[in-house]
């Protein structure tokens, strides 16, 4: 009994410590979720998330310092915590558009006493390269005291009014000192030195900037791959990212007129990859909407609202070794302006959890635009089948009460069987090479694990199942 009574409080307590710690990297969506393609069963991405109050929350645990670039600035929440910030005795630091620093927000930040600073104004007739950075640094400066906890926000998001509550937007929380102090290294670059006020003589903006951070991180496990433009070359590290893909890449944009990803994007659907793009501003000139349209589910975001995301998913469930699952998300839209001109940060995590959650966020959304297949290159596949043998897979699993199978390589009628772990046969489907997918409706029966099985003239395919 004694023994007992150890092994109980000795698992108690790491699970209450892990209660009280933030996870190093946290996604949030400002709009709602399909959670019923979450894998594995609890990895929910967070959907309908005030963002705007999500930033204010990590201003206020800030201890020395809040360093933010903001393309644009007008959520109160967030201006507030600011300046509260700033009253505690946090060095605040804010650098905005050349275009928005009048705004009301920017002002009321200057007015408060906090230093602001801004790109410079294009010369006459030359067009406006955008400082188009929407990041945090938090607690990145050097010699912070103990108990500081360098965080950084970056994403899709603006902290405006209408990018938070009505255009489709990611935040992405990364806590860790690595990559904080890689952001502050691109801040200050911009900001002309590490003092407190700007210095416009040796600020760097665009292509003036330096390739001077490092670029691979280790965060809680994953990989993660930072870079900042125009100075990084960051196009053609998101070009490796989508031609690593090996069974299905979505791709999420305002705008979409990139050429090279375009080509990619074909190249891989040649190869047999599952491609979906959900594009907004589909008339841009140079627009890559009708190339994708022409290969690819492509959809024109007509739904309310500023479809504002610049993400891509890549292989968003591994379906057999050498899948790597990853995503491209942050400020850089995919057009030329975003690789040679504007100010703009990407990262791109390998984690196949943060993945999935970009699936659940892309799912809704391609409903919405009237999307219908199912996501069948996402699936759990098969680990025994043979390269002669019919390949199975199914979504999702685990699952509720049903679950979709699809088989791939059906040549005649052949029969589907899902039997318990005894071997008593708990189903029985037909699968015709013209409709070799099927629905197992399973909500009268226990929850545990059930296989399922094809036989074929080599091996049999076998696949398990969990509800």
């Amino acid at each position: 009994m004694n023994n007992i009574l150890f092994l109980v409080m000795f698992l108690s307590l790491p699970l209450a410590v892990a209660a009280q710690t933030s996870p190093p990297i946290s996604i949030y969506f400002n709009k709602s979720v399909d959670a019923t393609l979450a894998y594995p069963p609890g990895n929910v991405a967070a959907g309908n998330v005030d963002l705007g109050m999500i930033a204010a929350q990590e201003i206020g645990k800030a201890t020395t310092s809040v360093d933010i670039a903001m393309y644009n600035l007008n959520v109160w929440s967030v201006v507030d915590a600011l300046i509260a910030a700033h009253k505690r005795g946090v060095k605040v630091r804010v650098i905005g558009h050349v275009e928005n620093k009048n705004g009301t927000a920017f002002q009321q930040l200057a007015a408060a006493g906090i230093p602001l600073f801004a790109n410079p104004t294009a010369p006459s007739g030359q067009p406006q390269p955008l400082m188009h950075n929407k990041f945090l640094a938090i607690d990145a400066r050097p010699n912070a005291p103990a108990g500081a906890h360098p965080v950084t926000l970056m994403g899709s998001w603006n902290a405006t009014f209408t990018q938070t509550r009505d255009d489709p937007n990611n935040l992405v929380v990364i806590r860790d000192s690595a990559v904080t102090a890689a952001y502050l290294k691109e801040f200050e670059e911009m900001w002309g030195g590490q003092s407190d006020t700007p210095n416009a003589d040796a600020a760097r903006f665009g292509a003036e900037k330096a390739d001077n951070t490092p670029h691979t991180f280790t965060v809680g496990g994953s990989r993660i791959d930072i870079y900042f433009s125009p100075s990084d070359q960051t196009a053609s590290h998101i070009n490796d990212a989508l031609l690593a893909a090996r069974t299905s890449i979505y791709t999420a944009n305002l705008t979409f007129t990139y050429g090279q990803f375009a080509t990619t994007l074909r190249r891989q659907k040649d190869s047999g990859l599952d491609i979906r793009c959900i594009v907004d501003n589909v008339e841009d000139q140079g627009s890559q909407f009708g190339v994708l349209q022409s290969f690819a589910e492509a959809f024109d975001w007509q739904q309310p609202g500023m479809f504002h995301h610049k993400y891509a998913v890549v292989n968003a469930l591994p379906v057999s070794g050498g899948t790597d699952p990853a995503v491209v998300t942050g400020s850089h839209n995919f057009t030329f302006s975003a690789e040679t001109r504007n100010d703009e940060n990407t990262a791109i995590i390998y984690d196949a959890a943060i993945a999935n959650q970009f699936l659940q966020e892309f799912g809704a959304r391609y409903r919405e635009v009237g999307g219908i297949n199912l996501f069948l290159p996402a699936l759990a596949s098969n680990p025994y089948s043979t390269d002669n043998s019919i390949s199975l897979r199914a979504y999702p699993n685990p699952f509720n009460s049903s679950v979709a199978l699809a088989a791939e390589g059906v040549q005649q009628e052949t029969t589907l069987t899902i039997s318990d772990l005894v071997g008593r046969t708990i189903a029985t489907f037909l699968l015709e090479p013209g409709q070799p997918i099927v629905q197992w409706d399973a909500a009268n029966v226990a929850s545990g694990s059930y296989v399922a099985r094809i036989n074929t003239t080599g091996q049999p395919t076998i696949l398990w199942l969990v509800r």
